[in-house]
């Protein structure tokens, strides 16, 4: 007969795989470039929820920087109006604190850099593709523009448990 030990280490180990495999899918994207006016130094990065463009020196900067500097000045966050699109065509970013003004990036080129798919724990598998893009900006919040910007971007998806 199995000792009470057996019983115990079969149990934690039942309650540690069923959560994992019962996880849904997930699925994430984002891009980040440097905007080709004043010399590169502002940063626009987004994911599928906001956007955000700031100063380049802030990543660099002291946290004392960040703290005494007003942000509102130099720093401007934007809802993605669609957050199921992925990196589509056309995607379209409201500013948070005014919804009627907005930021458009439509895709002018796509070059796939790596596109990685391995399985993970459970029947399931991750996959993770980046890309260099162009996009053309334009913008009636933040620097207006248009202009092209160079962006790395990367989507990432977990499938979920095969069965």
């Amino acid at each position: 007969m199995p000792s009470r030990d057996f019983y115990c280490i079969f149990v934690v180990t039942a309650l540690i795989v069923i959560p994992l495999t019962a996880r849904a899918s997930e699925w994430n994207y984002g891009c980040k470039g440097a905007l080709p006016v004043f010399d590169e130094s502002k940063l626009l990065f987004f994911n599928r929820e906001i956007l955000v463009l700031l100063p380049m020196a802030w990543l660099n900067g002291t946290l004392r920087d960040l703290i005494n500097h007003d942000l509102s000045d130099d720093v401007a966050i934007a809802k993605a109006k669609d957050e199921n699109s992925g990196l589509a065509q056309n995607m379209e970013f409201t500013l948070l604190d005014h919804p009627d003004r907005k930021l458009t990036l439509t895709e002018k080129s796509s070059k796939t850099i790596s596109d990685v798919r391995v399985k993970t724990l459970g029947p399931r598998y991750a996959q993770t593709t980046t890309y260099a893009k162009l996009y053309h900006y334009v913008s009636d919040f933040a620097y207006f523009g248009p202009f092209d910007i160079k962006m790395d971007c990367m989507n990432y998806q977990l499938s979920a448990p095969l069965r």
